[in-house]
């Protein structure tokens, strides 16, 4: 049979390239679209203040000397809650000592120590070194399940800003330095106004 005389079948190659090019520019749309956004900019940035970045998380948790402490919202007070595991904790000091000075009962200003990496067997004496060391109460994480609901990074001071309606309005990574410092300050008296 002559060749232009056989049925012509439809090339489909060619639709498969066109449909994967139409599928390859809607994504590049949607993915251009979430990269410009403010709210995933501030959340892939450490350190940088990220308004309405989510809603907090209702907790309860026990501290070093075994007392239980919800953290449900609405609430009476804002709310600051700073997180730590072993490495972080050494920059939390920087965060909580001039918040305490500045604001002392006019906030409500909780640790929450990250000990999901601490073995069953070692809690106990765990929770004595907080006790021995640490005189203000300190949440004790042991699952990570709360500071995974946050979006905690491990080896730094995690510090969440959180409105009296739950809404986390700042979060900040890292060591406390005097223009962050400034940046909490900053938020903090706007909403206690």
């Amino acid at each position: 049979m002559p060749a232009d005389i056989l049925p012509q079948r439809p090339d489909y190659r060619n639709y498969l390239f066109d449909y994967l090019m139409r599928f390859h520019k809607l994504l590049m749309a949607v993915l251009a679209i979430l990269l410009l956004s403010p709210t995933f900019k501030a959340m892939s940035q450490p350190g940088v203040d990220a308004p309405g970045f989510a809603k907090a998380a209702e907790f309860e948790l026990k501290d070093q000397y075994d007392k239980s402490s919800a953290y449900r919202f609405p609430k009476q007070k804002l709310t600051v809650l700073t997180f730590g595991d072993r490495k972080g904790s050494e920059q939390i000091e920087g965060w909580v000592k001039p918040l305490w000075d500045r604001y002392q009962d006019k906030i409500d200003q909780k640790g929450v120590a990250m000990l999901s990496s601490v073995p069953s067997f070692a809690r106990g004496l765990v929770r004595r070194i907080f006790k021995s060391q640490v005189k203000y109460s300190v949440l004790l994480d042991w699952s990570g399940d709360v500071s995974k609901s946050y979006g905690c990074k491990g080896g730094v001071a995690n510090l969440f800003v959180i409105d009296r309606d739950g809404r986390i309005v700042m979060k900040l990574t890292g060591p406390a330095t005097q223009s962050e410092l400034a940046k909490v300050f900053n938020q903090l008296d706007k909403m206690l106004q």
